[in-house]
Parts: structure tokens; C-alpha cells; sequence
């Protein structure tokens, strides 16, 4: 049995967050934000408004895409960095809030940037043993709220917008309204990790491994809550692994990246999406890209692009399509999805 993406959703806050209002917190220009990440712009959620919030509006999105309704999904499947609470998990917080939504399994996955693969792996399993029919999946963060808005961590809060997106997942290969495009078919999906880098991208606060307790006033003075990165370290393994995810998937179905027609991959910075379109000898125009209006939303990153690239009609009748993300962990992989016509 195949599995199809049939509905595509997204949502973001209101308030935009230039480099200019951005740059005097961090200590440094708005060009130099530009210049090392190629980032103009992004969404910071108001104080009132969770994860939660924009998680459920990304889903509705999508199901009104799918012509679909709550009470027609039968799994749903959450993925954040930055919960609403430590516990419980996000999902059941949006399965609560979904008028509608019966008392279905709702389960969180922590995979960062990779969010969108997993999660799609998880669905497709569901679809293909019968043990679902509709699958939601959705990627959200309010990333804001945790940044550490000092010069010391320029380099990485910078990065970072809030938003979601979601995809209804479905074993019907057909839309209900054939005005609104094709659904796009789940062919392979490849995912790896390699944990020898774990600590490269890490928030480390709270955690059980930070001595007797998981989060004290020694944790918050050295802002172990606030996230680091080995930034050379993951650009480098980034490029590199998403280019090799890149060419297995392809090699293994038979096919060329030259008949790939568009490439989604999570939006990192300008930097790598510029070096992997280069390793992999393929025009930038084939890349979708929001960073410079959404900056990295991570978890809910290649949701929003592939939202955008259904929304700029990219997904055309027998084009292949490449999902790619690189998320800490390191975890990495590429999902190859063509788009039907029958």
C-alpha cells in the first residue's frame, strides 16, 4: 500500500522581527546577520501565544487543504524543540485544542530539523500496515522565548524564527478536488545518525546530567539552558551528509538528482543551502528557500517548505520532489516523493 501527502498547512505569527531591531541585542549589525546567514527577517510569536497555538493552526490548515476534518484523523504526530511544558508532550495539548479531534494516539518526536523525516517515516509505517488511514504530522516551534539575546550567542540567535507547518498524511491517492493540484507519494525515505556529534548542538539545561539536579541557579548563571553550537563542525557534517542522503536515495530508486525537480530542504542558513546545491550540481533555483523571510524555524522548518513549495505551484504532475534536513543528534536523511497524476 502507498502513502500520500494530500494536505499542506502552515502558520505564523504576525510580528516580524527585522536584523535592524535584532542586531543592537546581539552586538552586531544588521549586514553582518545578512552577510553570515543570509537571513533578513523572521516571526517571533506574542507573549500570550504557545507552541501549541501555532501547531493548531498549521493543522487546521492542512486539513482544510486535504478536505478533511478532525474527527477523520486517526494519528497524530507532534514534533518541537520548544513544548509548551517540559511535560506533557505538545501533540495531546493539540489533540485537546482540535475541536473534534476523538481520543487519538497523539505522540511527540524530538528531531529537531530532521522533524519532518521521522515524522513521515512514522506515518508512512502507519499507512502501509493498515493501521491508519489518515496521519497528521506537524512540525512547531516558538523558538523565541528560549533565545539567549546577548552578544555571546549571536552567532546562533541570530538563526531563529517561530512558526509551523503540517501535512496530512493518507492511503488515498486521490484529492477530492482535482483543481487543487496532485498528492504527492512517499517513495523512500533514508535516515541516519551519527551520535559521536551529539554534543556539537545542544541545550544542555534541563538534564539529568548535569549532576544532582537537572536545573539549578548554577545551570541558569552559565546559561546551560540557552543552546550551543560547534558551528564549523555542523555546517561541515551537514553538507556533507545531506549530500551523500541525497545521492544514496536517489541511486537506490534508480534515479539521477538530474531529474529531481525540486529540492525542500529545512533552512538551516544560506550558507549551507548554497555549499549542498554546489556539491550536488544542481542549480539554486531548484532549491526552495524562506530563510530570508522566516530565518531557521527548525522543527517545523521543511514543513514550511514544502508548504511553499505546494503553494508556489512547484509541484507539478510526475515531478519528483527531495525532502532533505540535518538536525543535532546528528541525525540527517532525505525522503524522495513524487508527485501523482492518477
Amino acid at each position: 500500500m502507498c502513502c500520500y501527502i494530500t494536505g499542506y498547512g502552515a502558520a505564523l505569527p504576525d510580528r516580524v522581527v527585522t536584523n535592524a531591531e535584532l542586531a543592537p541585542l546581539l552586538g552586531v549589525t544588521p549586514d553582518w546577520i545578512e552577510a553570515h546567514s543570509g537571513i533578513g527577517e523572521r516571526r517571533w510569536v506574542e507573549a500570550h501565544r504557545a507552541t501549541s497555538d501555532l501547531a493548531v493552526a498549521a493543522v487546521r490548515d492542512a486539513l482544510n487543504d486535504a478536505d478533511r476534518s478532525a474527527e477523520q484523523i486517526d494519528y497524530l504526530i507532534g514534533c518541537t524543540l520548544s513544548p509548551d511544558y517540559q511535560v506533557p508532550g505538545v501533540a495531546p495539548i493539540v489533540q485537546r485544542k482540535l475541536d473534534g479531534c476523538r481520543n487519538i494516539p497523539a505522540i511527540d518526536l524530538r528531531a529537531g530539523c530532521s522533524a519532518i523525516l521521522y515524522s513521515l517515516q512514522l506515518a508512512r509505517s502507519l499507512i502501509e500496515s493498515e493501521s491508519a488511514h489518515t496521519v497528521v504530522c506537524f512540525g512547531a516551534e516558538a523558538q523565541s522565548k528560549g533565545l539567549d539575546l546577548q552578544p555571546r550567542s549571536a552567532e546562533l540567535s541570530m538563526l531563529f524564527g517561530d512558526g509551523a507547518g503540517a501535512v496530512v498524511v493518507s492511503n488515498e491517492s486521490k484529492l477530492n478536488d482535482k483543481a487543487r493540484g496532485y498528492p504527492l507519494r512517499i517513495d523512500d525515505i533514508l535516515i541516519e545518525t551519527d551520535g559521536r556529534f551529539a554534543e556539537d548542538l545542544i541545550v544542555r539545561a534541563p538534564g539529568t546530567a548535569n549532576g544532582a539536579r537537572w536545573l539549578d541557579e548554577e545551570h541558569l548563571a552559565a546559561g546551560l539552558h540557552y543552546g550551543s553550537m560547534e558551528g564549523r563542525s555542523v555546517i561541515l557534517q551537514a553538507v556533507r551528509k545531506i549530500a551523500d542522503a541525497a545521492v544514496c536515495i536517489t541511486e537506490r530508486n534508480g534515479i539521477s538528482l538530474d531529474e529531481i525537480d525540486v529540492v525542500i530542504p529545512h533552512q538551516a542558513n544560506a550558507n549551507l543551502l548554497r555549499s549542498l546545491a554546489k556539491k550536488l550540481s544542481i542549480s539554486e533555483e531548484r532549491v526552495v528557500s524562506n530563510l530570508e523571510r522566516f530565518g531557521n524555524t527548525s522543527s517545523a522548518s521543511a514543513f514550511l517548505a514544502l508548504w511553499q513549495a505546494r503553494r508556489e505551484h512547484r509541484l507539478h504532475a510526475g515531478s519528483y520532489a527531495l525532502i532533505l534536513a540535518f538536525a543535532a543528534g546528528f541525525t540527517w536523511g532525505s525522503a524522495l516523493c513524487r508527485v501523482c497524476n492518477d
